[in-house]
């Protein structure tokens, strides 16, 4: 049952990337709670995107120090300015144990992208040049 759970996780997250997605690798701590102890360990991240500011699904694998084992994992993370917060799903072969984990590290991440473009006419919209909704008339009298 619980790797029916996983497996419907892992492919919820591949559904939620972005289509247009830049991922990156990231490499920090992670503490993993299971087994009634904390298990501390170092690990690698594969992240869906590498945008600052913004939720990101993620895979990876740690080496947990308390059990000595390579714990591969799932999840979601936090990406900010070249630093991730994460929280997975885990598999501790030595426990042959589902567990929960918290992760942080680095990771190189590029500036959110802007959705506003600029161009010559929203320039001239702001000092009243043409397109600016406003209209110069000029007023021909003839005299006849």
């Amino acid at each position: 049952m619980m790797k029916s759970a996983a497996l419907a996780l892992v492919a919820a997250l591949g559904f939620t990337a972005p289509a247009q997605a830049d991922p990156t690798i990231g490499f920090g701590f992670t503490m993993a709670f299971s087994g009634g102890e904390p298990n501390a360990g170092v690990g690698l991240r594969l992240f869906t995107d590498d945008e600052q500011d913004s939720t990101v699904g993620s895979i990876g694998v740690d080496y947990m120090f308390r059990t000595r084992v390579f714990r591969p994992t799932v999840g979601i993370a936090y990406l900010d300015e070249d630093y991730y917060l994460g929280l997975d799903l885990g598999y501790d072969p030595a426990l042959n144990l589902l567990d929960f984990g918290v992760s942080g590290g680095l990771v190189e991440t590029d500036a959110p992208s802007s959705n506003r473009s600029t161009s010559s006419d929203e320039t001239d919209d702001m000092d009243g040049g043409p397109g600016s909704g406003s209209a110069d008339v000029t007023i021909i009298a003839a005299d006849g």
